[in-house]
């Protein structure tokens, strides 16, 4: 018997890697922002695909939206700001 594939969000808030095909579901973060310096953000997700690899998701482009938290009964919010960079460090967790 096939049992479906649950699609759920951990986040309002979306992360997206170039080649990375599964969802990745953001979990915690913080940000790092000054004045005249590069930005960093520490980024933790989940994803149903336990195999990704370093390779796969190092020095390629991301893209991390934050949305404002879903109101019932209203549309979907659209993204109050997307930071796009290169993904620096990668390591499971479990």
């Amino acid at each position: 018997m096939d049992i479906p594939t649950l699609n759920f969000d951990h986040s309002h808030h979306k992360l997206k890697i170039r080649g990375l095909k599964s969802p990745a579901d953001v979990l915690t973060f913080t940000g790092h922002e000054q004045l005249s310096s590069p930005f960093r953000y520490d980024i933790e997700f989940t994803s149903t695909n336990k195999a990704i690899t370093p390779e796969s998701v190092l020095m390629q482009d991301g893209a991390f939206s934050l949305t404002a938290p879903p109101v019932q009964g209203m549309p979907v919010q659209t993204a109050l700001r997307t930071l796009h960079g290169v993904i620096t460090s990668f390591k499971h967790l479990s």
